[in-house]
């Protein structure tokens, strides 16, 4: 263990290879299945974005009762992924909770001109999908980070996808429906990796294990907080590429942290984008870049509160989805303006660090004797 936290100790903790990492290569099945799910994570996204916004549009609701709705289906759409995790967890059945998932969405959609319906339907699809999908993405490469970071990456392209096909009324049912049908045959024929849900209790590995716990929710949280508002992101071509970066940067936070460790990639990617997100909101390379550094952290945590919870990784999954919802509250409470403020960016994305590394440190021991993985 890395001892009483000092900078020699964080710097030790930083550099601190635990021990050698062992080798683990998915087969051909497992990357066919991973990029199936990946992609119907784009396409649940996409789909119950549009179906969403097109409702919302077409009925003619004011900006009032569209921020109502949207709020809501997020509420269920996030909100509800921990309670779901618990079942799916309960009962080992996340390859029906994906399936389920797939279905609502579907439902979504043939309930287009009831705009509350569409949004309830569409935002338990979008729970059940993510959590089923999510607890199998944990176990494609269980315990790194790797497959979990592919896995959420395209959600962020198939939002983008949505908002632009509802805001435009380009949105049509059948081709929605018939990708959804197909997905929906895709998780019926597809083998998951096998997942063990057996509960083993990590509270005497783990020193101080609530806290821990408590902490990297804090860290997830802290960083939703931040919000981009920046005039440049009107323009289609520069929020393509921010689009990308986001999704890029999950997938490569992923493979990058199993390779290089976990803490240096997730400490320096929150400390390098904190400047570039808080002072160069004018500047799309800068902002994109920093966009990308601190979206490699995500599937980092979701993977570190896996671990914690063996045999639970749908739960873990929507913890950190829960965690995520919290921290945009206070945008809904009329917070925005005040967290626009550069030094405020500036303080969030440090204090997510500074969390991050203090979970990390009463980690330290418990990955160096359990799981073949660099800190």
């Amino acid at each position: 263990m890395c001892g009483i936290i000092n900078i020699s100790g964080i710097t030790k903790c930083l550099r601190t290879n635990l021990s050698k990492t062992e080798k683990y290569t998915m087969s051909r099945k497992s990357w066919i299945a991973l990029s199936g799910y990946s992609i119907i994570h784009a396409i649940i996204d996409m789909s119950c974005v549009a179906v969403v916004f097109s409702t919302l549009i077409i009925q003619g609701y004011n900006s009032h009762d569209t921020f109502i709705f949207i709020i809501t289906y997020n509420i269920i759409a996030f909100g509800i992924q921990a309670p779901i995790g618990l079942l799916v967890d309960k009962f080992q059945v996340p390859k029906e909770s994906a399936f389920i998932g797939c279905v609502l969405v579907i439902a979504s959609i043939f309930v287009f001109e009831i705009p509350a319906l569409v949004v309830i339907l569409s935002g338990l699809g979008n729970a059940f999908f993510h959590v089923g999908g999510g607890s199998i993405s944990l176990n494609f490469s269980p315990k790194r980070a790797a497959a979990p970071g592919i896995f959420v990456a395209p959600g962020a392209i198939g939002l983008t996808a949505g908002i632009l096909i509802g805001e435009n009324d380009l949105f049509t049912a059948l081709p929605f429906v018939l990708i959804l049908i197909a997905s929906c045959i895709f998780i019926l024929i597809c083998k998951i990796p096998k997942i063990n849900y057996q509960r083993v209790s990590l509270k005497s590995n783990i020193k101080f294990f609530e806290i821990v716990l408590i902490l990297l929710l804090f860290s997830v949280s802290i960083r939703s907080l931040y919000g981009l508002t920046a005039e440049w992101k009107s323009d289609i071509t520069l929020l393509i590429i921010l689009t990308l970066a986001t999704a890029c940067g999950k997938a490569f936070g992923g493979l990058f942290a199993d390779r290089f460790g976990w803490v240096r990639v997730a400490v320096s990617a929150l400390i390098l984008s904190a400047p570039l997100l808080s002072f160069f909101p004018d500047s799309p390379l800068l902002v994109i870049t920093g966009t990308f550094l601190i979206q490699m952290t995500m599937p980092i945590t979701l993977t570190a509160l896996s671990n914690m919870l063996p045999g639970r990784s749908a739960t873990a999954f929507g913890l950190s989805v829960f965690a995520l919802i919290i921290g945009v509250i206070p945008s809904y409470l009329g917070a925005k303006p005040f967290l626009d403020n550069s030094w405020i960016i500036l303080t969030i994305i440090f204090v997510s660090a500074g969390f991050l590394l203090l979970s990390f440190h009463f980690l330290n021991n418990y990955f160096k004797s359990n799981l073949n993985i660099k800190l």
